[in-house]
């Protein structure tokens, strides 16, 4: 895994964008100060390197069908990125991490019932070779989407 150093202006810039994804850069721009070429240009670079992406959340448990699923997964370290990999191709996976502790990989999945769900564990988790165990808990509300690095964030009550 790389990373990329960021100063405080790409740290500035990364900042406003998690509180207005969709904000003008001449608005981050006079925020920060700053030229809008510059921030134009420190935003394709932050894009381009990985670590900025901009993206719409939904909320799941709007959708008139939709069940969403966290998996726990425990996986040989051998096939660690094979299981990743296999996980992330997949479009009912909506995001995928390394964790530590009990599980090696956490996957949410989004899936239109219970036997859609099941049918995906089934098929496309269970026989990925270097999988030794999974673990699925079932998401029944959603108490907040998002959140940024200061902890404000859009909070949405149970339904």
């Amino acid at each position: 895994m790389t990373t990329t150093e960021l100063d405080d202006l790409d740290r500035a810039i990364i900042a406003e964008l998690e509180q207005d994804g969709r904000r003008a850069f001449r608005e981050i721009a006079r925020s920060l100060e700053v030229s809008e070429g510059t921030v134009r240009s420190r935003y394709r670079r932050l894009e381009e390197t990985g670590v900025l992406k901009i993206t719409a959340f939904a909320d799941p448990g709007r959708f008139d069908t939709a069940r969403l699923a966290l998996l726990f997964l425990r996986v040989t370290p051998e096939r660690h990125d094979a299981v990743v990999e296999a996980l992330a191709a997949r479009p009912e996976v909506s995001y995928v991490s390394t964790t530590l502790g009990r599980a090696d990989v956490f996957a949410q999945v989004l899936t239109t019932d219970d036997a859609a769900l099941w049918r995906f564990l089934q098929e496309h988790v269970r026989p990925l070779e270097g999988v030794t165990e999974t673990e699925c808990t079932l998401e029944i509300a959603v108490h907040k989407l998002w959140f940024d690095r200061n902890g404000h964030g859009e909070k949405t009550t149970a339904g």
